[in-house]
């Protein structure tokens, strides 16, 4: 049968730190309606490798990416998803 949402939530928690870790974004936060990305010290966000992600709810830095939560809606996973594979 299909698995429980906490199960698959818990599974797609670990796929995101598993991706991340091998990108490396050294930590993902949420704070006040956003999830930031940081990477590790010395190391920066490709914007041009990141740019065709870009869009209204996604904020690039040079050492940091921030999701809107209420901007992207119900897509939040799957950019979240898309962004640290491209940081890899």
């Amino acid at each position: 049968g299909a698995l429980p949402s906490e199960v698959e939530n818990l599974l797609y928690a670990v796929r995101i730190k598993n991706l991340a870790s091998k990108a490396g974004i050294e930590s993902i936060t949420t704070e006040h309606g956003e999830i930031t990305l940081r990477l590790f010290e010395g190391m920066r966000f490709d914007k041009q490798k990141l740019e065709p992600l870009i869009r209204d709810g996604l904020n690039l830095g040079t050492f940091h990416l921030r999701l809107n939560l209420k901007r992207l809606g119900n897509q939040w996973q799957e950019v979240l998803e898309e962004v640290v594979r491209k940081v890899e």
